[in-house]
Order: C-alpha cells, then structure tokens, then sequence
C-alpha cells in the first residue's frame, strides 16, 4: 500500500522530508501530510456537525483562520522554520482553513442564489443561517486541537501500522481538497450562470425603451 500511495501521491508532493522508520517512508512530508490530514479530518468534522451548512465563518472565526493562515504561510516559506511538529501544525492549518473557506464560500454562493431568486420573485429573502456560540467555539478549539495534534504526532514513536493509517489519511485528505475545490468552482460556475439569465431579461427591456 505504501509503494502504491507513495507512487499516487508523488504527484501532489516533493516527498523530501518525510517521517521514516526501517527505510520506509511516509507517502508524502510533513507539511503535506499536515496539509491533507488537516483537509481529511475538517471534512469528516464539518459533514458530522453539520456546521458545512452555516456557509462562512463568523467574523470572530474568520480572524483567528487568517493569523493561523499567515503563521502557515510563513512556515511554508521557511521565514519561521521549526521542527517537524511545527511543519505538520503549518500543514493541518492550511487544509483545515483550506476546506472551511472552499465549503463555506459554496454555500455562500448557493446562499446569494437563492436569495435572488427570492428578489427576483417578490418572496422574502432567503434565511441566513447564522453561527451559533458553540459553533464559533468548536472552530476556535478546533486550531489549538490540530496544534496539539501536531505536537502528539510528531514525538509519537512510528510503527508500520501508523505509517499506512496516515498515508491513508493524506490520500483521503488530497481527495477532500479536490472534491472542495471542485464543488466552489462549480457552484461559482452556476451563479454565474443564474445571475446573467437574471440580467438579460433586464438588459433587452431596457435597451427596447430607449427605442
């Protein structure tokens, strides 16, 4: 399995600081693998909870994403190099951030959608569905969660059975971000869509008017 995922994921990954044991190594490096753990674990959190409804984060939640967001991009550009554990926690930021934003902006856009169909029909607009308390709480533990799981990850002794479960977990993780990715771009595609069926309408009447 580690031959096999080591080939697939060569493609997503420079596979040049990875975790090893007996001259095997892990399918993907540190940031990698945090980078699609994180996407992997944010995904199975958000379709359990139910939060990937909700559209983008709250204003509190956005900020705290952002600093974490930017200490990632700097450990990414090597402006703070830290140890393994510190590249693993810039990766699992990156993909947990990564998957909230490209899910939450698909709802948004679905969201803005409907609402303007709402308009366009003289109904009421469609209902927002606001962050509660403990989900704001739960996205703000959820960073410190992936710190510490980081942390445990990287001074865990590595063992044969580890080293299939997170290549499995990269794998699961590379397909949540291109399954998110895919699901914003097509959800932009169809707004696009919608709104230019809503403007021409408008647009032909009002150029009829003017002769």
């Amino acid at each position: 399995m580690n031959a096999f995922l080591t080939h697939v994921l060569h493609h997503v990954c420079g596979q040049g600081d990875c975790l090893r044991m007996d001259g095997q190594a892990l399918a993907v490096c540190w940031r990698c693998l945090g980078l699609y753990g994180g996407a992997a674990v944010t995904a199975m959190w958000l379709t359990a909870s139910g939060l990937w409804r909700r559209g983008l984060p709250s204003w509190s939640v956005f900020v705290a994403q952002v600093v974490a967001l930017v200490a990632a991009m700097l450990g990414g550009l090597h402006v703070v190099n830290g140890p393994a554990a510190w590249k693993l926690t810039c990766g699992l930021w990156t993909g947990h951030v990564a998957v909230m934003w490209l899910i939450g902006g698909a709802q948004h856009l679905i969201r803005m959608g409907k609402w303007g169909q709402s308009q366009t029909l003289g109904q009421s607009p469609f209902p927002q569905l606001p962050w509660r308390k403990g989900d704001k709480t739960a996205s703000l533990i959820a960073l410190a969660a992936l710190a510490a799981m980081a942390l445990m990850l990287a001074n865990m002794k590595p063992s044969p059975i580890l080293l299939d479960i997170l290549d499995v977990l990269a794998m699961l993780g590379a397909l949540a971000l291109l399954t998110a990715s895919a699901a914003a771009a097509a959800t932009l595609a169809v707004a696009a869509w919608r709104a230019s069926r809503c403007w021409a309408p408008e647009a032909q009447s009002s150029q009829s008017k003017k002769f």
